[in-house]
C-alpha cells in the first residue's frame, strides 16, 4: 500500500526480445484512478439485478526515458483522496505498453478498498484495522455510511451473541471500537445491519444492508511451550536422559513419546498440535433473520439474494520420504509437572536410524507441544537386507553393509550365524577401513529343508566397538497342502495294524486318526504343505 501525501518512486526496466537491457527515450506513465460504477437494472418480470464497472480517470500524465534498461518517475496523490490507481507505461514507437495496479490510502485505513467494489446490493463491506489481535488490543471496525441512519453492531461466535448495541452513523463513515477479550479466541464475528432512513435520497441503496467479517484474536494464556533437553546424538543400547520443563514455569499434564522416524514418515505423521485443533477457528454458529428486504422503499423491484459458500485451509501438499528402518516406539505418561525440571531415563534397543521425541501437553485450557529429531547411530554399524519370505532349500547372497563412522574403526571382523533353519557357508569376515565409509559384502546362506520362523544374527567387532543385527524371516512352503488317506475295518475280536510313513518335509508334517462304529472305520490323514 502507497500513502498519500507522498512521491512515489516507480522503477521502470526495458528490454529487447532476447532479454538483454536497452535504452528508449519518449516513454510515456500515465496513472488512473480506478472508479467503481454500479446501477440498478430492471427487467420486464420486475425483478431488479445490481450491476456493477469499473471506470479510469485520467490523475498523472509524465514523459520519461531509460538508460541502459532502467529508468524511473515519480507521482503522488494528495489527501484526502485514496483508492485503486492503475500504473500505465507506453511505448509510442515500439506500441508496447505495460501495468500495475496499486493502492494509495493514508494510514490506519488499510483494507478499506473492498467498500468500493460490494458485491451485492444488500452485502455491506466493512474492515477492520488488523488480520490478528490479542487479548487486550482494541478492535477497530471501519464502516462507510451516511449521515442519519442506524447501525447495529452484534458480536457473535460459534454458539451464542456475546454482545450487541446500537450506533448513529456519521457522515462518510462509521468507527465502532472495542476490546479483544479472552472468550472470543479463537476468533468471534463481527456482524454489521446497516438501516438508512426511510425514502432517503442520499443513495440508492437498499434500506438494510447487512455484512460479517471473523476477528481472530490470540489468547497467549491458552498456549503451552514445553521444553525438550537432550543429548543431541544417542547410541543404542545405552541409557539417555530426557528431561522435560515449561518455558515460563507453567503447571501442565503431558505425555512422551520417542518414535522411530522412518515408521512416522510411512504416513507423514506431525507430532499432534492440541492448541490447533480446539482453537480451531470456529464457523458461526447464530443465524440472523429480518424483515426489511420487504419494506417497501425508493425502490420497489424484487432484490435477488446474496449467498456466499465458505471454504477449508486442512488440505496442504506435503513433502514425502522415502526410509527403511526397524521401528521403535515408545511411550509414557502422562506426568505431571509443576515447575523446575522433569527427568525420564530411557534405553533404545539394537536399532540405528533417527528417532523423534515429542512431548504433548495440556492444563486449563492451555496446550502446547514440542518435538526434536535425534540421530541414533555408533561409530561401527551393520545393515542387513534380507527378502521378506524364503522357501525350504533355496540359497541367496545375503547383503551385510557395514559401516565404519569413526576414523578409529580400522579392521573389522565380521561374523554371520543362525538358527536349525539355515546353512551359513561362509560365516567369517574381515575387513579393513583406511578411512570414514562403508564396505559391502555377501554371505552364502542355505535354508534347510525345514519350515518356520528363521533367525539370522550379524556382528561386527572393532577394538572396543561391537554391532550386531539379528533379523527374522520365515520360511514357507509355496505349495498348496497335499493329503494322504488310507481306510480299514476292523472285525469283531481282531485288530488291524497301520503301516505310518512321514509325507513332506519337517515342520509340515500333520496326522489324525478318527473311530465309527459305522464304515469307513478308521481314517489316517497326513496332510503336509509341500
Amino acid at each position: 500500500m502507497l500513502l498519500t501525501d507522498t512521491d512515489h518512486q516507480v522503477e521502470v526496466a526495458t528490454v529487447d526480445e532476447n532479454g538483454k537491457p536497452v535504452s528508449l527515450e519518449g516513454l510515456e506513465a500515465r496513472v488512473y484512478k480506478v472508479a467503481w460504477r454500479w446501477w440498478w437494472s430492471q427487467e420486464q418480470e420486475n425483478f431488479a439485478n445490481y450491476l456493477s464497472n469499473s471506470e479510469y480517470n485520467l490523475i498523472t500524465k509524465k514523459t520519461f526515458n531509460t538508460l541502459n534498461g532502467t529508468g524511473n518517475f515519480t507521482f503522488q496523490i494528495k489527501y484526502p483522496d485514496w483508492g485503486r490507481y492503475l500504473i500505465r507505461i507506453t511505448d509510442p514507437i515500439g506500441g508496447h505498453a505495460t501495468g500495475k495496479t496499486v493502492y494509495v490510502d493514508w494510514p490506519g485505513w488499510a483494507g478499506r478498498a473492498r467498500s468500493e467494489n460490494p458485491g451485492g446490493a444488500s452485502m455491506l463491506t466493512f474492515s477492520l484495522d488488523k488480520k490478528k489481535y490479542e487479548v487486550g488490543e482494541t478492535v477497530r471496525v471501519t464502516v462507510p455510511t451516511s449521515e442519519g441512519g442506524k447501525l447495529l453492531y452484534s458480536l457473535e461466535n460459534g454458539s451464542e451473541v456475546i454482545e450487541s448495541k446500537w450506533y448513529p452513523t456519521e457522515k462518510d463513515q462509521t468507527i465502532i471500537e472495542l476490546e479483544a477479550r479472552s472468550n472470543m479466541a479463537p476468533n468471534a464475528y463481527v456482524h454489521i445491519t446497516y438501516l438508512q432512513p426511510h425514502a432517503q435520497t442520499a443513495n440508492d441503496l437498499p434500506i438494510r444492508l447487512y455484512g460479517i467479517l471473523p476477528v481472530l484474536v490470540e489468547d497467549p494464556a491458552t498456549r503451552l511451550e514445553p521444553q525438550i533437553a537432550m543429548a543431541d546424538e544417542l547410541r543404542p543400547e545405552e541409557e539417555f536422559e530426557i528431561k522435560v520443563s515449561e518455558k515460563d514455569g507453567k503447571d501442565m499434564t503431558y505425555t512422551l513419546a520417542v518414535v522411530d522416524e522412518g515408521l512416522l514418515d510411512l504416513t507423514r505423521f506431525k507430532t499432534p498440535n492440541p492448541h490447533w485443533t480446539f482453537y480451531a477457528r470456529e464457523a458461526l454458529g447464530v443465524k440472523t433473520w429480518d424483515l426489511y428486504q420487504y419494506v417497501i422503499g425508493a425502490y420497489s423491484g424484487k432484490l435477488n439474494a446474496l449467498l456466499a459458500l465458505g471454504g477449508d485451509e486442512e488440505l496442504k501438499a506435503q513433502d514425502e520420504k522415502a526410509k527403511r528402518f526397524k521401528p521403535v516406539v515408545r511411550f509414557l505418561g502422562p506426568f505431571e509437572y509443576t515447575g523446575g525440571t522433569n527427568e525420564h531415563t530411557l534405553k533404545l534397543p539394537n536399532y540405528v536410524g533417527s528417532v523423534r521425541v515429542m512431548v504433548v501437553a495440556g492444563q486449563d485450557k492451555a496446550y502446547g507441544r514440542a518435538e526434536k529429531a535425534v540421530p541414533v547411530k555408533k561409530p561401527l554399524m551393520v545393515m542387513t537386507t534380507l527378502p521378506r519370505v524364503l522357501g525350504p532349500g533355496e540359497e541367496l547372497q545375503l547383503p551385510v553393509n557395514v559401516f565404519a563412522m569413526d576414523e578409529k574403526v580400522k579392521r573389522v571382523k565380521l561374523k554371520v550365524s543362525g538358527n536349525e533353519q539355515f546353512e551359513i557357508l561362509n560365516p567369517n569376515h574381515q575387513l579393513q577401513f583406511d578411512q570414514i565409509g562403508d564396505q559391502l559384502i555377501y554371505v552364502q546362506v542355505k535354508v534347510k529343508q525345514s519350515v518356520g520362523k528363521g533367525t539370522l544374527r550379524v556382528e561386527a567387532k572393532s577394538g572396543s566397538e561391537t554391532s550386531f543385527e539379528e533379523l527374522e524371516v520365515q520360511v514357507r512352503n509355496a505349495n498348496s497342502p497335499t493329503f494322504q488317506m488310507t481306510s480299514e475295518i476292523v472285525s469283531s475280536g481282531n485288530g488291524v495294524q497301520l503301516d505310518y510313513e512321514p509325507l513332506g518335509i519337517a515342520g509340515t508334517r500333520g496326522a489324525e486318526i478318527e473311530f465309527s462304529s459305522i464304515p469307513q472305520s478308521i481314517w489316517v490323514i497326513e496332510c503336509i504343505t509341500c
